[in-house]
């Protein structure tokens, strides 16, 4: 599944959230997740952060 962001801006932890919940899921399927379209402010934002939250769920 290819997740394509490159109309969005990734402000805060929040918004890397979202997607690592997706990405998470479909991965725990045994679906292989990319993430593309990120301006270079946003890619650094989500490798920082990137599995760094939890949902606590």
């Amino acid at each position: 599944m290819i997740i394509d962001l490159a109309g969005a801006h990734i402000w805060d932890a929040s918004s890397v959230a979202a997607p690592d919940a997706v990405t998470t899921k479909y991965e725990a399927r045994g679906k292989t997740v990319e993430i593309i379209g990120l301006n270079p402010h946003s890619a650094r934002m989500h490798d920082t952060l990137s599995g760094e939250l939890t949902g606590g769920h």
